[in-house]
């Protein structure tokens, strides 16, 4: 699968089928991570593997009844997502890491779902909570926890429901739309 297509066709999963995930499908989604461009090149990132059924319940209790305690107790593995806030620009980093993770497990026939994105400030006893569980040192912040397994059901889409890309590019200047031409319908 080339990048374009994977961009055209992820989607997130979040029903898995009851097995693991390939200890060297593991290893590609994190060294795609690990390969990510940074700011400065100061790699702000830490990856956490849970696959233990008792961690990941265990954060699926702190999640007291959201959408994803579920989705997070069926996950056959899920990886947290943690950034240190010394680079100015760890929060974006961590989260080009993540993506490259994304597109990386679809290729390998893994799906995957973030769970636990930046949260309302309501929500921040949860993801204090599972710094304590993970052993993330105080420093350091958990930004994101994705699931991961192999699709219960495999699905793609050809046409994902995005703004057209004429509404959101422009050029030189905010305003000065960008000539996308007869490039593609769906633009």
């Amino acid at each position: 699968m080339k990048v374009h297509e994977a961009v055209l066709t992820n989607i997130a999963i979040r029903d898995f089928k009851d097995e693991p995930v390939r200890d060297e499908h593991i290893i590609k989604i994190l060294d795609s991570g690990r390969l990510c461009q940074s700011g400065k090149n100061l790699q702000p990132w830490y990856f956490i593997v849970i696959r233990r059924r008792e961690l990941l319940n265990a954060l699926a209790d702190l999640m007291k009844g959201d959408i994803d305690e579920e989705r997070t107790r069926k996950a056959p593995v899920a990886i947290a997502i943690v950034s240190d806030p010394r680079s100015e620009f760890h929060v974006v980093d961590a989260a080009r890491a993540a993506q490259n993770m994304t597109l990386v497990a679809w290729e390998l026939g893994v799906g995957s779902a973030f769970i636990s994105g930046p949260e309302p400030p309501e929500r921040e006893p949860y993801r204090m909570e599972a710094k304590k569980l993970l052993d993330i040192p105080e420093n350091l912040n958990l930004i994101d926890l994705m699931i991961f397994g192999y699709p219960k059901h495999w699905r793609t889409v050809r046409k994902k429901n995005r703004k057209p890309l004429r509404d959101i590019v422009f050029e030189e200047k905010f305003g000065n739309r960008f000539n996308i031409g007869k490039a593609d319908t769906r633009l």
